[in-house]
């Protein structure tokens, strides 16, 4: 019979996991922990790579991986906020939060990261898509940490002014929603672009504050894929005081070359941009899956199921679509890339041709203490494909020790499986 143990003694085990298992590879826990009684080789191979472990710290690994979605909360904050976006400045809206954290208490305060989503998809449908292994948030809040996912005014559920009417949509994209929608191309009851760097960082950084004050913490680890890179990149630049840690996936918008100054706030034009399933499907998704099992059968078809829960306006508009704030960008260059002085990991997948200008973002940053990971068979939409697991596990590495594979700088490339 296996006694239950104390508290202090949990405490003791707990310690010794967090020496052993820094370096552990997930799929040599995979075959320890599915390994069957009988199956000898496999085992006296397992007991060959792992005899450093204690039993007692591998059989609680094992437990942490294997267990479901009940052991973690879910909670949904809704953040009160006076708007900086020009459309709506001064006026109260709600940024909506997802949290998700171990059920169990803790005796310490766990380390808090806030991921942040791109320029289309909102954060529960690229952080925490709950199919088997997909959900990031899942994956980071069973490694230990407090985990936040915000929605960016424009997207999701947090407030979208001027996005219910389809004549706001851009003149080059309304033929898209013709003839269900709109019969013709029409003009916007808002001519302008909807958000622009400053309103957004100024989103970023109320919910930061929020979870700084619901936490009591001092400062928040980000992470950004795409367009969440720009903004956490950015905000970084301007106010280094509030963050711990920086993981990019993929960021948009950097250039060398992109203007310091801010262009005129709001700019004229369309305050909606949209994508079809067609779009990101066949232009910017499909195209760059060349290995052959890059894709999971039937994950297309799911993502753009979740997709409707997120935005059902924009499912009743023309074939379906996800919409989206047209943005005022500005910055995210040299300049600033330097200012980043906090740790941080830079990683790619290998086929994504959208944003090749990552390696340079990586060359540079500020920070000493910074890595690059290309990871194969990835494109821009990793998040959705059969290589998720490379990213959770590098950015548990950073967020957790900013270190990959014991590195505080360099550059990687992460195969399948690894």
């Amino acid at each position: 019979m296996i006694k239950r143990k104390g508290r202090k003694e949990r405490k003791t085990i707990q310690k010794g996991i967090s020496n052993v298992g820094a370096g552990l590879k997930p799929a040599l826990l995979g075959i320890f922990c599915n390994t069957k009684q009988g199956s000898g080789d496999v085992m006296v191979e397992t007991v060959k790579a792992i005899i450093a472990m204690s039993l007692v710290g591998m059989l609680s690994a094992c437990a942490a991986m294997n267990r479901g979605a009940g052991d973690i909360r879910t909670i949904d904050h809704a953040v009160s906020h006076v708007s900086m976006v020009p459309a709506i400045k001064g006026e109260a809206a709600q940024l909506f939060v997802r949290e998700k954290v171990l059920a169990s208490e803790s005796a310490t305060p766990r380390p808090v990261v806030l991921m942040v989503h791109g320029g289309v998809s909102p954060s529960t449908l690229a952080f925490d898509v709950e199919h088997e292994s997909y959900s990031w948030m899942n994956y980071l809040a069973r490694a230990g940490f407090d985990v936040f996912a915000m929605d960016m005014t424009g997207y999701g559920k947090s407030a979208r002014p001027k996005m219910d009417d389809p004549c706001n949509v851009g003149a080059n994209l309304q033929k898209t929603l013709m003839p269900n929608t709109l019969k013709e191309a029409c003009k916007p009851s808002y001519p302008y672009q909807l958000v622009n760097r400053q309103s957004e960082h100024d989103d970023l950084d109320r919910v930061i504050e929020y979870i700084r004050k619901l936490r009591g913490v001092a400062k928040v680890s980000l992470l950004g894929w795409s367009g969440g890179g720009y903004r956490t990149g950015t905000y970084i630049s301007e106010r280094p005081e509030k963050v711990d840690k920086l993981v990019i996936f993929a960021s948009s918008n950097y250039s060398r070359k992109n203007p310091s100054k801010p262009a005129a706030v709001p700019q004229t034009g369309f305050p909606i941009t949209i994508q079809s399933r067609e779009l990101v499907e066949k232009q910017r998704w499909f195209p760059f899956a060349k290995c052959s099992d890059q894709i999971e059968p039937g994950m297309a078809d799911r993502i753009w199921e979740l997709s409707k829960t997120h935005d059902p306006i924009g499912m009743t508009w023309g074939p379906g679509v996800m919409r989206a704030p047209t943005r005022t960008y500005w910055g995210w260059n040299t300049e600033e890339a330097k200012r980043i002085k906090v740790p941080t990991l830079v990683m790619l997948g290998e086929f994504d041709e959208l944003n090749p200008s990552n390696r340079e973002l990586y060359e540079d940053l500020g920070t000493d203490n910074k890595v690059f990971v290309s990871i194969a068979c990835g494109s821009h939409f990793l998040v959705w494909e059969k290589n998720h697991g490379a990213l959770h596990e590098a950015s548990r590495q950073w967020l957790m020790n900013a270190t990959f594979n014991g590195a505080r700088r360099g550059e990687f490339r992460m195969k399948p499986g690894e």
